[in-house]
C-alpha cells in the first residue's frame, strides 16, 4: 500500500514550534525583505538563538504568521517566508517529530 504524501495545510506543527526563537531568520532574508519593501516583517522579529533574529511567536508558541481566515495552517507570508521555512523538508525526521509531538499521525 502506497503512503500518502504529507499535507502541510492539514498540519502546521513545525510552525507551532517557534517559541523561544527557534524559527530563525538569517541575514539574507532581511536583505530580501528590505528590497521587497517589507520593513514590517523585520520590525516584527524577536531575538533568536545563536545571535540571529527569529519570527515572533504567539503566547502559545506558534509563529505569528501562521493561519489565514481560510486555512488555519497556512502561512500568511508564504511567498516571502524565511529561508528556514523554505528549506524545511516535509517528511524529514524533524517534520515527523513535530507531527508526533502534536498528535498528528496522518
Amino acid at each position: 500500500m502506497a503512503e500518502l504524501p504529507l499535507d502541510c495545510l492539514t498540519c502546521g506543527a513545525c510552525c507551532r514550534e517557534g517559541s523561544d526563537g527557534r524559527i530563525l531568520v538569517p541575514a539574507q532574508d532581511l536583505v530580501r525583505w528590505r528590497r521587497a519593501g517589507r520593513e514590517d516583517l523585520i520590525a516584527a522579529l524577536q531575538p533568536g538563538h545563536f545571535g540571529e533574529q527569529a519570527f515572533a511567536t504567539t503566547p502559545e508558541g506558534a509563529c505569528v504568521h501562521l493561519g489565514t481566515p481560510d486555512q488555519p495552517n497556512a502561512c500568511r507570508i508564504y511567498p516571502l517566508r524565511g529561508t528556514t521555512c523554505r528549506e524545511f523538508e516535509v517528511g524529514s525526521w524533524q517534520c515527523l517529530e513535530y507531527r508526533r509531538q502534536h498528535g498528528i499521525t496522518a
